[in-house]
């Protein structure tokens, strides 16, 4: 048993497509660009843990560094 129903075309919506043009790019800047900041911070963690163990080695009456 079936039921002819009408189908009108065209009632249904289709989903929006968006899309963007090759020559637009991503305005975010990737890790590549960021190089020079993540050498920085590698170095001043080296430079702070360099720091601490001189001092920790001060406090605990070591004799190879003389500080004041």
């Amino acid at each position: 048993m079936s039921i002819a129903a009408e189908q009108r075309p065209g009632t249904v919506q289709q989903p929006a497509v968006q899309y963007r043009p090759a020559a637009e790019k991503p305005t975010e800047k990737g890790a590549e660009e960021r190089g020079w900041l993540l050498a920085l911070g590698v170095f001043l963690a080296a430079a702070l843990v360099f720091g601490a163990m001189v001092v920790l080695t001060a406090l605990a009456g070591g004799d190879a560094y003389n500080l004041p």
